[in-house]
């Protein structure tokens, strides 16, 4: 995906200037570098000693979190960190280390919350990272990890808590997919303080899997529906120009990465019959990945390529104009939680039609602020949204519908993020 703003600043900038700010020769921190690179036994703790922190930092009493993720893509449950991270930043210090290589396009609005962005592929060799980390919460005296997807995290909690024994770990988990991290959590749970949940069906499977009742809190996602997510705030007419629509087109609309998971080729199967049914339907796609070659393969393949506008991204900024566009949102994915992407069209006052994954059946209700069809059924989707085409009495009884259904639930993000700040209130942060 590309970014519309400024370049993105490299993830080696915290880092180098760790090793700026740091008062021994430059020429030691050279050979430590080497050090790491090279083949042999594993290095001790305190050769990390140029993660102390600086005189200027030490002045900061907030207690330290960790922050263990794998890569920070435009994605749902990033989005959904940032937010978080920054609504936590006032009351704690703030590490993030990912570690897995990858599309890093959010990585601007994390390095705003917080300039200590660590990426271990691009620092030390994988044999280092334990040692990396555990020098970084050394020096740092955390109190607590926050992960989300971190696979390094479930297979390392175990040493980080014989390390420290008092730190608190947090959880947050997205899904309960069998095969995904739900498994890797469970096998965790004796070290995790709090697994977090983001919908009750994932604090269902947790408690199946032996999690105890006292370690899951469920904290449903929200989203800001009064400010940023109102279609008020959006000038309709310009939302289609940016997006080169022109008048009387029906748009269908689909966001996410180019994933197996998320099934772009699924969507494609569902709306080419629409599209070769009506002339007036154009395609709205928003998401980069693996998939990106293959779905733009299949488009061409199927004769509709010149009617889908595929954007591997925009500006954060720019959704609700992108959501304000379409007619109808698709979601064709096989596994979800409680996606952003739903609640947010839906608070924009664009239907959406999905497959039945996560809590979406909680959300949606057939015909008046979308349709929702079986995971093994993608395609029967299909007459349901072609049913909309033409008739625009309809769409705007959806459209009005999809926005009051948001308001009724109150899925605000300024309740969840209270809910978080409430649950790590550092106050709180004893075993």
């Amino acid at each position: 995906m590309t970014h519309d703003g400024p370049a993105l600043p490299s993830l080696h900038s915290a880092w180098t200037e760790v090793a700026r700010n740091w008062s021994h020769p430059t020429d030691k921190w050279r050979r430590l570098i080497a050090r790491l690179r090279r083949p042999g036994p594993s290095i001790a703790a305190s050769e990390f000693s140029a993660l102390a922190r600086s005189p200027e930092d030490l002045g900061d009493l907030r207690p330290h979190l960790l922050v263990l993720v794998p890569w920070l893509p435009m994605g749902g449950a990033e989005v959904l960190l940032a937010d978080i991270l920054d609504s936590l930043k006032a009351e704690w210090r703030l590490s993030i280390v990912t570690t897995e290589t990858g599309d890093q396009a959010l990585a601007p609005a994390f390095a705003a919350i917080t300039t200590e962005i660590y990426h271990l592929p691009d620092l030390v060799e994988r044999r280092h990272w334990f040692e990396f980390v555990a020098a970084l919460m050394a020096s740092r005296d955390s109190k607590a990890i926050l992960s989300s997807g971190s696979r390094f995290l479930y297979k390392n909690l175990k040493r980080i808590k014989a390390r420290f024994p008092a730190i608190l770990s947090y959880d947050i988990l997205h899904n309960d997919a069998p095969k995904a991290h739900l498994a890797s959590a469970l096998r965790a749970r004796l070290h995790i303080h709090r697994l977090i949940a983001v919908n009750e069906r994932i604090r269902r499977s947790l408690a199946c899997g032996g999690a105890s009742p006292g370690t899951v809190v469920v904290i449903p996602n929200g989203v800001d529906y009064e400010g940023v997510f109102n279609p008020q705030g959006v000038d309709l007419g310009a939302a289609r120009r940016r997006f080169g629509i022109g008048d009387g087109t029906f748009v269908i609309g689909f966001v996410g990465r180019m994933s197996e998971e998320k099934r772009p080729l699924a969507f494609l199967a569902v709306v080419a019959p629409i599209l070769a049914a009506h002339a007036n339907v154009r395609i709205l796609v928003l998401g980069d990945g693996k998939m990106k070659t293959a779905f733009r393969d299949a488009a061409r393949a199927a004769g509709i390529a010149d009617r889908v506008h595929h954007l591997p991204r925009v500006d954060r900024a720019a959704m609700p104009q992108f959501y304000a566009a379409c007619g109808i949102l698709v979601m064709s994915s096989r596994i979800e939680g409680t996606p952003l992407v739903m609640l947010e069209a839906l608070a924009m006052g664009c239907p959406v039609a999905t497959t039945d994954v996560g809590d979406a059946a909680l959300v949606i209700r057939e015909g008046i602020n979308g349709f929702i069809v079986p995971v093994a059924a993608p395609e029967a989707l299909t007459p349901r949204i072609a049913g909309l085409v033409g008739d625009e009495a309809a769409v705007e009884r959806m459209r009005a519908a999809a926005r009051q259904s948001i308001v009724d639930t109150g899925r605000s993000a300024d309740a969840m993020l209270a809910a978080y700040r409430a649950l790590m209130r550092p106050s709180r942060q004893t075993p």
